[in-house]
């Protein structure tokens, strides 16, 4: 029998699964969902490559977890970056921080993976977490006075893309930032941010 390290087998094994789905996940922020493989997870982990598939029986499988690990870290930071503004236009700008900052990282989940492969219970949660994704800068927006919040929303989200390329091939994070920021104000009229 393997050796649990935890108090009840039910424990280790969330322990188990919350492992894999962190390893999953930074290498999906890394290097994209190819890199994402039971033998690259079990080598992170320390685990057997068996063990992985234990808990994930395909590689679409993990990739999906880690996809949903992904939209979650990025969720959380969001929020906690926005939580901390006082005003809907600062909301505005802590999400376009948040949301650049995830993408430089590798952690804006639109950036890093093919719906196509993905299996398709994950791929009918991936709706519900790209709505939640969004809400709070639809929220903001909204409160701002800016009409089609939910559509200028999507259009924020192809900006911040836009921006986190811009990092990829070689601005500073600080520029690309202030570049972003700027053109947000105008383009939402929401004045100097």
């Amino acid at each position: 029998m393997p050796k649990i390290d935890a108090p009840t087998v039910a424990e280790h094994h969330a322990r188990r699964r919350a492992d894999i789905v962190a390893a999953a996940a930074d290498l999906l922020g890394a290097d994209g969902s190819t890199a994402v493989t039971p033998a690259a997870v079990a080598a992170r982990t320390g685990l057997a490559r068996s063990s992985v598939y234990q808990y994930y029986g395909s590689t679409g499988a993990l990739v999906g977890a880690a996809v949903e690990e992904v939209f979650r870290r990025t969720i959380a930071d969001i929020e906690a970056e926005m939580a901390t503004a006082h005003s809907p236009a600062a909301r505005v700008t802590a999400y376009l921080d948040a949301t650049l900052a995830a993408a430089v990282a590798g952690h804006f989940p639109q950036g890093t993976y093919h719906a196509e492969a993905l299996p398709a219970e994950t791929a009918a949660r991936l709706h519900g977490l790209h709505e939640a994704l969004a809400e709070p800068l639809v929220t903001a927006l909204a409160e701002v006075g800016v009409e089609d919040a939910t559509g200028v929303a999507e259009l924020v989200g192809g900006i911040v893309s836009s921006a986190a390329i811009q990092v990829q091939h070689g601005e500073a994070v600080e520029v690309v930032r202030d570049r972003l920021q700027r053109f947000a104000a105008r383009a939402l009229g929401l004045g100097e941010l």
